[in-house]
């Protein structure tokens, strides 16, 4: 029996999250519906990790094994052909047996986006967080590299598990800052929106954890709390603190998943 792995794409505004859940639309659910009437199989599905509702994917990992062997390109466009608007397979490959999309995964990335602007931005409601800018990004880049490193992020989130550890080892952690500008003639427009994208690695994540370091980092970058309140919090609580700020699901973005052992598909990134 031959192993997949599929990587999906998907705007989360009309899923309540990825995981499948009774008598509401999930990613998982709408994936695993047109699965199985494309194969005529009821596959077990392992992914890489769990989307909140409202977030979206850019390389959500899903494994499982099928009876029949597929073409991997023939598989990725039958499904393509009937998943509605709002999910894609990006691409198909077969995987090593015993493939596990969740326990195989070495690194995993969220990149969350921030518009900064006093009024709405009817453009960008969909997928970013508008804040009242500008923020200070120089403060938030110091507050940022605490978060480096392996460390107790309880103050942060909750592990999928009871009971389970709130340790997690934070790769790298990265601010960007542009602007987008738009006018009449090219070179002559002005900025309309300040865009903040800050991108986390790391081995996993607790549920909450990356809307969380967006909701303290905006904290520190508004001004109302600094570099050296948000390193306090590193390593010194038990539970999630009340002090953090929650960032919208709209605005976090499930970016790619690294799996050591296999070269062909060392980064799967949008």
């Amino acid at each position: 029996m031959p192993t997949y792995g599929f990587t999906l794409e998907y705007d989360g505004t009309d899923f309540a999250g990825w995981q499948i859940q009774p008598s509401v639309r999930t990613a998982m659910g709408v994936f695993n519906d047109a699965l199985r009437a494309l194969t005529a199989e009821t596959p077990t599905l392992t992914a890489a990790g769990r989307t909140d509702a409202g977030a979206h994917a850019h390389g959500q990992v899903v494994g499982c094994t099928l009876e029949r062997d597929w073409a991997p390109d023939t598989l990725r466009n039958a499904l393509n052909a009937t998943l509605p608007a709002d999910l894609a397979v990006r691409g198909v490959s077969l995987r090593p047996d015993g493939f596990d999309a969740r326990r195989d995964a070495v690194e995993r990335t969220y990149r969350y986006l921030i518009v900064c602007r006093d009024g709405r931005s009817p453009v960008t409601r969909r997928n970013a967080w508008t804040v009242r800018g500008p923020l200070d990004i120089d403060a938030m880049r110091r507050a940022a590299s605490t978060l480096v490193g392996s460390h107790d992020f309880a103050a942060f989130g909750s592990s999928p598990r009871p009971g389970g550890s709130t340790v997690r080892r934070v790769s790298a952690v990265s601010i960007e800052r542009a602007e987008l500008v738009a006018g009449e003639e090219p070179g002559r427009g002005e900025p309309i929106l300040e865009t903040v994208a800050i991108t986390v690695h790391a081995d996993a994540f607790l549920r909450g954890m990356m809307r969380s370091f967006t909701g303290a980092l905006v904290k520190v970058g508004q001004g109302r709390a600094t570099p050296e309140w948000l390193a306090a919090l590193v390593d010194a609580a038990t539970e999630r603190d009340p002090s953090v700020g929650v960032a919208p699901a709209r605005g976090l973005h499930q970016w790619s998943v690294r799996y050591e052992a296999l070269s062909e598909d060392r980064e799967l990134a949008a």
